[in-house]
């Protein structure tokens, strides 16, 4: 709406420029060329020189016979006409630019109207292709809970060792369903109509310090080398302190499912006045999509389902996330010696 508000006034005001111009131009032609035929067919001095305001006093005077000069009938057309060409050469731009102003609204919200209709379209189109992803994300551990309950219920596995490897499979699938559960949970609470941030005070260094130091072990596990750059002073921005955690672990789990062991994984902050970006890199495997693709839901890093193990929906909670904050988040590659990373803008409190 606001672009609309934008362009009308655009055109607003180029049309009134255009329109006083040609006014102008038209004025001084009726002034120099028209009024003084029309004082020579009326026999009028130059001293009494016709104007635009005294024009419907002739023409009254004209029309009822009170007129003070006296000349023939074809004097009197000729004059009355070029009073009237003069009253219709003046007005002709006004009109023209009413109806060429009246033309461009409509065809401007003819065209809104088409790309809302396109956005429902779109809108409705990636809502089923959501559901569809989501269905198929469901369906595998659903389908390995149910085979292996289905074997332990009957009594086809005798082996104990066998029985543990199956009961921890199906832990395993419960849990990823819940994952899926909650993220698709947290995408759909994060984007509607009713929900808010709860910001509070927060220093950021100490925050992120703290979410790192909790997936360390994670990260090393997975045999990644990780260097850690975070400044021990304070800088402290609002915040909603659980929405925004969840971005940072989100990032972390992502370099952890998404790439091999042996990459060098890096977290650091950069400075500018009143301005932080900190950056989550990796020198992993690069992402092949764009970066308005991967921060849609359901998008993952790869075309290939069975290449990942995310549900897709991490990066565009995230992306929510960081918009509703006013913050920033974006996919920079290459990055100094990294592979990728996610750059996250933060602005103080």
């Amino acid at each position: 709406m606001d672009k609309l508000k934008s362009f009308l006034i655009k055109r607003l005001i180029l049309i009134l420029i255009i329109v006083v111009t040609i006014e102008l131009i038209l004025n001084a032609i009726v002034n120099f060329a028209f009024f003084p035929l029309i004082q020579m067919l009326m026999g009028v001095s130059g001293s009494s020189a016709l104007s635009i305001t005294n024009i419907p006093y002739l023409i009254w005077g004209i029309l009822t016979g009170n007129n003070a000069f006296i000349f023939g009938s074809f004097r009197t057309s000729a004059a009355l006409f070029l009073i009237l060409l003069s009253i219709f050469l003046l007005a002709l731009p006004v009109i023209i630019g009413i109806l060429t102003y009246a033309t461009i609204v409509t065809k401007q919200v003819e065209i809104l109207e088409k790309e809302r209709d396109q956005e429902r379209k779109d809108f409705e189109a990636q809502r089923n292709l959501m559901l569809s992803d989501f269905a198929h994300d469901l369906r595998t551990p659903i389908m390995t809970i149910g085979g292996y309950a289905t074997a332990i219920n009957d009594g086809m596995v005798k082996d104990d060792a066998q029985k543990k490897e199956y009961l921890t499979a199906i832990a395993s699938k419960s849990k990823r369903m819940t994952e899926l559960i909650t993220l698709l949970f947290e995408y759909v609470r994060v984007g509607s109509a009713g929900f808010t941030l709860d910001r509070k005070k927060i220093d950021l260094h100490a925050f992120l310090t703290e979410i790192i130091a909790n997936s360390y072990t994670d990260l090393e596990d997975a045999g990644m080398e990780v260097d850690i750059n975070i400044p021990e002073d304070t800088f402290y921005i609002s915040a909603d302190e659980l929405h925004l955690k969840r971005v940072i672990e989100n990032l972390i789990i992502n370099i952890i499912r998404h790439n091999p062991s042996g990459i060098k994984v890096g977290f650091e902050i950069t400075k500018l006045a009143g301005v932080e970006f900190l950056a989550v890199a990796d020198s992993g495997d690069a992402i092949t999509k764009s970066e308005e693709e991967l921060f849609e839901p359901f998008v993952k890093g790869e075309d290939s389902r069975s290449q990942t193990k995310g549900s897709g929906l991490g990066l565009s909670v995230a992306k929510q996330v960081m918009d509703m904050h006013g913050y920033e988040i974006h996919l920079i590659q290459p990055y100094r010696e990294y592979t990728k990373a996610f750059i996250l803008k933060f602005v103080d409190n």
